[in-house]
Order: structure tokens, then sequence, then C-alpha cells
């Protein structure tokens, strides 16, 4: 399956205060379908922030696609902050990710989630709970060991 990329499609404060919630703000697919965040919340997911020119960002993504293809019952979603969408292609395209990856060039999304280091992981329970925030490069084993512990009882 092709890597399908997101593209924000309306724009978000800062997360402090705003009436809309981090899970519900829309992205545009490049193949013009729209999804959210939630809309993946039929199950627990891994969602992952990345900037192409973040050397463990690019480190982490085997893992996370390693992560996808042995775990259906968990959704990874990538999100490139302060990122073009062409750049992001490029690093998906050369680390042959196939989990559902996004752009978020203006930073609405990484401030509403509070984002402050690349990468971060959060780990959301199917109600959209942040359970687990992971800031720095993880494993395929370190991932596996947070879903087991924080997201799959």
């Amino acid at each position: 399956m092709a890597a399908a990329a997101l593209i924000v499609a309306g724009a978000c404060g800062s997360g402090a205060g705003d009436d809309v919630s981090a899970i519900d703000i829309e992205f545009a697919l490049l193949d013009g379908g729209t999804t959210t965040v939630g809309a993946f919340l039929d199950r627990p997911v891994v969602l992952n922030f990345f900037a192409s020119w973040c050397t463990p960002c690019r480190a982490e993504m085997p893992a996370l696609e390693s992560i996808h293809q042995q775990r259906p019952d968990v959704a990874v979603v990538g999100l490139a902050v302060n990122d073009t969408p062409a750049r992001a292609q490029q690093i998906v395209a050369e680390t042959e990710v196939t989990y559902a990856t996004g752009v978020d060039p203006g930073s609405g999304i990484g401030n509403a989630y509070k984002i402050v280091g690349m990468p971060t992981t959060l780990f959301l329970a199917p109600d959209g709970e942040i359970v687990y925030r992971h800031t720095g490069g993880l494993t395929a084993r370190q991932i596996t060991e947070h879903i087991d512990a924080y997201l799959i009882s």
C-alpha cells in the first residue's frame, strides 16, 4: 500500500483554549480524500511527529514501518512539522514507509499537541487520550514495549 500523505486543510491555533480538538483537525489526502487523527481512533494510534531535516526522525522511520507491518491492531501515523509536502514525500520515499503520513507546515497540529522537539511520538488510546509521550528516537523494540505497556491491556 502506498503511503498516504496528508496536508493540513485548515488553520489551527496553539491548542490552548481552542474549541477544536487536535484529533478533529481535518486533513486533505493527496488522492483527494480527507481524514483526521480521530479517524484512526478505531484502535490505538502511534502518532509520530518528524521533520525531513531531523536525523533521528529519519533513523526511526523504518522502526515505525516495522510496527505498522507487524501490528495491524495499532494505527501508525506520521506528521511532518514545519516541512514542505515535497520534502515529506522525499523522506517517505527514501525510508520506504507505507503508513499514513501527513504534513503540518504551520505547526498547528504540533502546537496543539505541544510538540517541543523532533522526533516526538505520542501513544493515543482509542478515546484520543495521550497515554504516553516520547521525545527522541525510538527503536522498534521500544515502540512495541510502549504499545504493550500503555495501549494494549
